[in-house]
């Protein structure tokens, strides 16, 4: 899921695996590393340094963790070959991470939609309710903003497929890619909405722990910046080339 798959890639030494197979050996080292130390720190957080019981792990802190690993692994799609170097000597295992990256971002996006319907009531959220059991305008706004950044994560997962580039074209293909800098953003407005008033009182944090929404919203900010970082520096060499002619 990112403009940069397109370029031709040297063929890989063999492995024995097909070289455009997604879950190999660095695929799974992605995977185990990112969704366990989010775990990891979800546990911590919440049931050693905060006060969740254990009987709420198999939903509610799988779903924090799988909430903050999916912004992780979006974000690393667009970061991989731009400011993530630890593939550049093998372009075509460069490729596989970022599909698989970007593809492993959506499904874990879409689990996390999933659970938090099921923990969407006012017994786990009350602070996205009002007195009759409706969501407040913090609530909608949060949940409208996730399901349209899902949405917009859509386009670039599917046309993530081996077929996509050629039956779109290279610019649509792009422009479907370039969809997911505008998740990323819906993104930031989801976790700004849903747990801003927590970000404010650091007194509160459990140990000290940042909340994971806020460690999210950083994840989320990352690539975008980058992205706008590089657009200057493009605008900027094109200006100086128009100059010089």
């Amino acid at each position: 899921m990112n403009e940069r798959s397109s370029e031709p890639t040297p063929k890989q030494p063999s492995t024995g695996l097909p070289p455009d197979r997604l879950w190999q050996p660095t695929t799974a080292k992605w995977f185990f590393v990112v969704f366990g130390a989010c775990l990891a720190y979800a546990i911590v957080r919440y049931h050693f340094a905060g006060h969740v019981e254990w009987r709420h792990f198999p939903l509610f802190i799988l779903n924090k963790a799988t909430s903050l690993a999916a912004v992780f692994f979006v974000g690393a799609s667009y970061l991989i070959g731009k400011i993530i170097r630890w593939h550049d000597h093998d372009k075509q295992l460069r490729l596989v991470v970022i599909k698989f990256t970007g593809l492993m971002g959506f499904f874990m996006a879409a689990v996390h939609a999933v659970m938090s319907v099921m923990l969407m009531n006012p017994a786990y959220f009350a602070k996205y309710f009002d007195g009759v059991g409706r969501m407040n305008l913090q609530g909608e706004l949060g949940m409208a903003t996730g399901v349209i950044a899902l949405f917009f994560l859509t386009s670039p997962a599917i046309t993530t497929l081996p077929m996509m580039p050629k039956a779109l074209g290279g610019r649509r293909w792009k422009r479907s890619q370039r969809l997911g800098y505008v998740a990323l953003l819906l993104v930031v407005v989801h976790l700004v909405a849903l747990g801003y008033k927590g970000w404010l009182n650091p007194s509160g944090w459990y140990a000290g722990m940042p909340p994971i929404s806020l460690i999210a919203v950083v994840a989320a900010l990352i690539p975008l910046l980058v992205k706008r970082r590089l657009v200057q520096e493009k605008r900027s060499a094109q200006r100086a080339r128009g100059e010089s002619q």
